[in-house]
């Protein structure tokens, strides 16, 4: 099994997408992870025909999870992100 680097480049580029979705688009708190998830799961399904991967029930839901998991990695980034280049005061 070999790793491949966009597995782990994909919730720093979620998190980019996000940063710039909250910066013109204004969400209630509560609302931008379940946004965040929504997009990561749209991206992971996007994701199967570039890998040229069958669309069968497995794959989808493998992507879907993938998906879901790379929305939540990319709200914990964005918060972490958000609290550190927030000034003190």
């Amino acid at each position: 099994m070999e790793i491949e680097f966009g597995a782990y480049a994909v919730p720093v580029i979620l998190t980019v997408i996000l940063g710039i979705v909250y910066k013109f688009v204004t969400f209630g708190d509560k609302y931008k992870a379940l946004i965040s998830v929504l997009i990561g799961i749209g991206l992971g399904i996007l994701a199967i025909p570039y890998k040229g991967i069958d669309w069968s029930v497995v794959s989808i839901v493998d992507h879907a999870i993938y998906g879901l998991m790379t929305g939540a990695a990319a709200v914990g980034l964005y918060e972490l992100q958000r609290t550190v280049t927030k000034p003190r005061g």
